[in-house]
């Protein structure tokens, strides 16, 4: 894939000084980075805001970096030095000398988040913006509003012929590599794109991850464009601590964060009833992709899809893929590596065939990921099989799938240049030898005086080749 971090101290850590500095200016942006380090960083620098300013220069006070590793347990110490790189990296310690010393601004705005002192993070109340009762959202519909937005974004991904997105996301989707150009013409599709191996990849994660990765590249799309993404950072930082079902007004967003927040609009992050009502209300899809949570225990805001996380596919050994779900979403994606026979309201009947393997692998699918996507949503009967010691796809399904991969992967296309019509056995032999002791000698045939050399040293051979050979000789 993409530029992808693992986690948000990563991210972070990876970005400009300046964009940093900026983020740290704001204690929901340090609050939010503090709470998701580790147990023993969160401790020390615990320890380092309760010290005093320094008299002198009324900086925090630096602590000798002995003092500090004298706090650690000695079988931990392995892990403090790994701590002590990350948040070097993050800027949130500043080595001087043999000193540790908190950045001020980091330590200032952690120290008014953690107990008290600084202004709303978040506008609440505006009186000429007042949200009428019709405008309120249920916390279910702010559920299904969330739920249905994203999967339609992830349905422009299996299907760009039917997806409606703006060119904002299209251009994360292909910053992303999620999406590559459509190199086949003589397709009838009106869309120029389609999914990649990174892309099948992208719908296998959870639902967090898929919003954090896809969120990531949103605003490196946007770095690339010269925008400054401090703004934007700061307020994903401040929804993290917003109250879910709770309305806020956007009445004095700049035009760069009401963009942004338009954005987040059409990924079902935000609800906003339209852009003339300045109020919108977070979703859970925003709320919790920087609070702190592990992915396990995210909540999927999926209302009415309950088959999903409990599985609900059924592979049998005739080649049959029996999927209980009415998502479309998911059956898109099936319909990536089967050829779907029949649908019902409930159930949906598809087959793997060599033709739909093949043609998901032009797409980039591998064989390895076709078969983690069965797995991962086996139906809960298929799981049985687990009891009995036996594999979740039957063995000559898994087996075949993977030969059709071979299959495909038997013959390599790599580009040559042709040399013949050598007068002699010794001007063929010469050449040759030269052509392999360069490492780039494809093919040769003794009886026939013919040699492949790849593309890259053809230049070489055939400098060699007009320094060497009788004024006879022949080259093609």
């Amino acid at each position: 894939m993409s530029s992808q971090f693992a986690n948000l101290q990563d991210y972070i850590a990876s970005l400009p000084t300046n964009v940093i500095q900026n983020i740290y200016g704001h204690p929901a942006s340090c609050l939010a980075i503090f709470r998701d380090l580790p147990v023993l960083a969160r401790t020390i620098i615990m320890r380092f805001i309760c010290l005093p300013n320094a008299e002198t220069t009324g900086q925090p006070q630096p602590i000798s970096q002995g003092v500090v590793s004298s706090w650690i347990n000695p079988s931990h110490q392995n892990t403090y030095q790994a701590i002590s790189r990350m948040l070097v990296k993050l800027s949130i310690w500043n080595e001087i000398g043999t000193d540790w010393q908190l950045d001020a601004t980091f330590r200032n705005n952690l120290t008014g988040a953690i107990f008290g002192g600084t202004t709303s993070w978040l506008d609440e109340t505006d009186s000429s913006t007042v949200p009428t009762e019709r405008n309120l959202k249920k916390i279910d519909e702010l559920n299904l509003y969330s739920s249905t937005r994203w999967d339609c974004v992830l349905q422009y991904l299996v299907n760009p012929d039917r997806g409606q997105i703006t060119r904002d996301t299209i251009d994360v989707f292909v910053h992303a590599k999620l999406l590559k150009r459509n190199e086949d013409t003589s397709s009838s599709s009106t869309d120029p794109y389609t999914i990649t191996g990174a892309g099948f990849q992208f719908l296998l994660m959870n639902r967090r991850s898929q919003v954090w990765f896809f969120i990531i590249n949103s605003l490196e799309t946007r770095q690339l464009r010269g925008e400054d993404i401090s703004e934007n950072l700061i307020f994903l930082f401040q929804l993290s601590f917003a109250t879910f079902g709770k309305d806020y007004s956007c009445e004095r967003f700049s035009v760069a964060k009401e963009n942004f927040l338009q954005h987040l609009r059409e990924l079902g992050l935000i609800w906003q009833k339209t852009r003339r009502i300045k109020r919108y209300f977070p979703t859970k899809l925003a709320i919790e992709l920087a609070s702190g949570l592990s992915a396990s225990s995210f909540t999927d805001c999926q209302s009415g899809n309950d088959e999903i996380q409990s599985g609900f596919l059924i592979v049998e050994t005739n080649y049959r893929v029996y999927a209980y779900t009415n998502n479309d979403l998911y059956l898109r994606i099936i319909a990536l590596f089967c050829k779907m026979l029949y649908r019902f309201p409930n159930m949906s009947v598809g087959v793997v065939t060599r033709q739909s393997v093949r043609r998901a692998l032009t797409k980039e699918i591998s064989a390895d990921l076709i078969l983690n996507f069965l797995k991962s949503h086996a139906h809960p009967q298929l799981r049985k099989r687990l009891l009995d010691n036996r594999p979740l796809i039957p063995t000559t399904i898994s087996d075949q799938i993977r030969l059709w991969e071979m299959e495909r992967d038997r013959i390599v296309d790599q580009e040559g240049m042709l040399y013949n019509q050598f007068n002699t056995a010794s001007d063929f032999d010469m050449i040759e030898k030269y052509a392999r002791d360069l490492n780039v000698l494809l093919w040769s045939n003794a009886q026939k005086r013919c040699i492949i050399v790849s593309k890259v040293g053809h230049e070489e051979v055939r400098r060699f080749w007009k320094m060497q050979r009788p004024k006879t000789s022949n080259e093609n």
